[in-house]
């Protein structure tokens, strides 16, 4: 591999690297697509315009996610919507035990192949909440029960999910 001599070829070389990892980082924060492709190009050229040192793929990983966190919760004050608590101290040790490794794309497949066994009611629940982008009331009003109940579901859901991928990724 030759040496990067350039900021744009290390641009290039990092997004060729982290695009993906970024991309699934901001989806796990709760970001739509469309948010996180967005912000994934903003993280990219926010790099490009405050040049930092390549102190290895962990480090730059590391930075690229905490730049894209930062980016997030500056669209969400922006916008006026609640901040996710923990959202900063929690983020990454909740990345980290997703994704421990390299392993990322094998935890996809396993979280696919997980959510295909929900129940009906579980996966409207997280379809609304996560991919349409409700909040707890209004994934509740349209599934007709109360934001407790909701809250509730969505906890033991994402939990089972956990040991689900636990399950089929072993370290």
């Amino acid at each position: 591999m030759r040496a990067v001599t350039t900021r744009e070829e290390q641009l290039v070389e990092w997004m060729r690297r982290h695009q993906t990892d970024v991309w699934r980082f901001l989806r796990m924060l709760g970001c739509d697509r469309a948010l996180a492709d967005d912000l994934t190009q903003d993280v990219f050229l926010y790099v490009l315009d405050h040049p930092v040192a390549d102190f290895g793929p962990a480090a730059t990983a590391a930075y690229l996610r905490k730049t894209a966190r930062n980016l997030y919760l500056n669209w969400l004050r922006d916008h006026r919507r609640e901040l996710p608590l923990g959202l900063e101290a929690q983020s990454e040790a909740a990345w980290a035990e997703l994704t421990p490794g390299d392993g990322s794309d094998q935890r996809l497949a396993a979280l696919r192949r997980c959510l295909d066994k929900l129940a009906d009611r579980q996966r409207r629940a997280l379809d609304l909440r996560y991919r349409d982008g409700l909040s707890d009331a209004e994934t509740a009003q349209a599934m007709q029960a109360t934001p407790d109940a909701i809250k509730g579901l969505l906890k033991r859901t994402r939990e089972q999910l956990r040991q689900c991928v636990q399950q089929q990724v072993k370290p």
